[in-house]
């Protein structure tokens, strides 16, 4: 078991925690609260959730019967509230709004709250390298690619990186084997930067910021705010990645200019990475990874790799020879000489219009459409009727998707057709019907799932069956 070495143990003992949201990173952290509870000085801990299921009855019993006899565990399931008590510490899922009563009601009756991540961080060993890594797109290709070009290019054979935070282990989970000289690179989301508060990286990454997530902050100034948390106490000999201002958003401009020339000011290097071809000591092409994003990512990586002295040539092969997560510009298959890619992963607009990018030269058919977060879709339209020589459109946002592309039909050639579809299973099936040889049909949807899928995962898995369904039986 990890010992734990407290960075400022005042503000980590906690009798009663409190546990807003019990998923997968709410139960690992319930596990390693009770594991360290002793050193933490934690004699209660209470478990809430909005949702009731079987599922969080059975985990409930668990630690019951493990941890019962020695910390009072409570419960509250399918409730909109946190019961009536004073916590002296909660720790809040991500994904949950400030402004949902739930959330109101955890911060009305807790001393102080945070985010998984941010206990992680206080609880960390002193020689833990931390690396942290947001932005609106690109975050968990970067940690990644990130990891993968630390750990060949690091000669400590003791040494292990880990990748953590949003992009799906906990920090707390990968914390229990951490040793002291090991590099946690950390995936942040917006809404985990939101609640940092002593975090601080030795190094900063913001990869780009467009507008997503709306509807969880009140505008972009207050979305990009929230984004450089992860900056906001670099201090002397860190260093803080940003894009040039092509990158981010025009609202959301002042705001990080302000930030990263507060961190300037406490003597952090700031660094602008130029996210084009000639910015790599090498051939672009020769990358597994595809489209204009990636070449951005990949300077990104190097950057911090030459940060850390790490030597260039290993790094340079990790860069040509990573593959990225699947989900993410994923090709599933080639039937009949048609490409199929599954991006699935791209849940907001500007990450549909950097995947238009890639594939240059080869007919596209675009598949777009899903639940709207709140997006706009005019510079999408524009890009993708650039860009594609078919486009379909399905699910809830369809609707408002054709409005924006009505809206520029005087920009529509003879040889384009924008079609519109109930489910995304009639769009796949369209598209595979009436691709010709020589194409490529791309699932970058530029929206969430939640219409029909639990998640861009199985939204992706389903287009990769379907796929390969009809190439079966065609």
């Amino acid at each position: 078991m990890l010992e734990l070495q407290v960075k400022d143990r005042a503000k980590i003992v906690a009798q009663h925690v409190l546990v807003v949201g019990v998923g997968k990173s709410g139960q690992a952290t319930a596990r390693f609260l009770l594991e360290h509870a002793k050193c933490l000085g934690m004699t209660a801990l209470t478990l809430v959730d909005s949702a009731c299921s079987d599922i969080l009855d059975v985990f409930a019993a668990q630690l019951d019967k493990k941890w019962g006899e020695q910390i009072k565990i409570e419960t509250a399931f399918g409730v909109e509230q946190v019961p009536d008590a004073h916590y002296d510490l909660c720790i809040i899922t991500p994904g949950l709004a400030p402004h949902t009563a739930l959330s109101k009601s955890a911060y009305a009756r807790s001393r102080e709250v945070i985010s998984e991540i941010e206990l992680a961080y206080r609880l960390s060993p002193p020689n833990l390298t931390w690396i942290a890594i947001t932005g609106t797109n690109g975050k968990t290709t970067t940690t990644e690619l990130l990891r993968e070009v630390i750990e060949a290019g690091e000669c400590a054979q003791s040494t292990h990186v880990y990748s953590v935070g949003n992009i799906g282990t906990p920090a707390l989970e990968a914390l229990s084997a951490v040793r002291p000289d090991d590099y946690f690179v950390a995936e942040v989301s917006s809404f985990q930067a939101a609640r940092l508060v002593d975090f601080k990286p030795q190094v900063a990454v913001l990869l780009n910021l467009s507008a997503d997530h709306l509807d969880w902050h009140k505008n972009i100034k207050q979305y990009a705010a929230d984004k450089c948390e992860i900056f906001a106490r670099c201090a002397a000999g860190d260093l803080i990645l940003a894009p040039d201002e092509s990158q981010l958003h025009e609202e959301a401009r002042p705001v990080i200019a302000a930030a990263l020339d507060a961190a300037r000011s406490r003597g952090a290097e700031v660094q602008t990475i130029q996210t084009k071809d000639a910015a790599l000591p090498f051939d672009a092409r020769e990358m597994n990874m595809r489209g204009v994003h990636n070449i951005s990512n990949a300077c990104f990586a190097l950057a911090v790799a030459r940060y850390f002295d790490l030597p260039d040539d290993k790094s340079i092969h990790a860069l040509k020879n990573f593959r990225p997560q699947p989900h993410r510009m994923q090709e599933v298959g080639r039937y009949k000489d048609v490409l199929y890619v599954n991006d699935s992963k791209s849940t907001n607009a500007d990450a549909s219009i950097q995947a238009l990018t890639a594939y240059a030269g080869l007919e596209l058919t675009l598949l777009l459409g899903g639940q709207n977060k709140g997006s706009d879709y005019h510079d999408l339209a524009k890009a993708a009727l650039a860009r594609a020589k078919t486009i379909l459109l399905f699910g809830e946002a369809a609707k408002e998707l054709k409005l924006s592309f009505d809206a520029l039909a005087s920009e529509q050639t003879a040889q384009q057709q924008v079609l519109s579809f109930d489910k995304m299973k009639d769009a796949i099936h369209f598209a595979c019907e009436h691709a010709l040889s020589q194409e490529v049909v791309l699932l970058s949807p530029a929206n969430a799932s939640f219409d029909e899928f639990s998640n861009y995962e199985e939204r992706g898995e389903y287009f990769a069956a379907l796929v390969k369904d009809f190439a079966d039986g065609s």
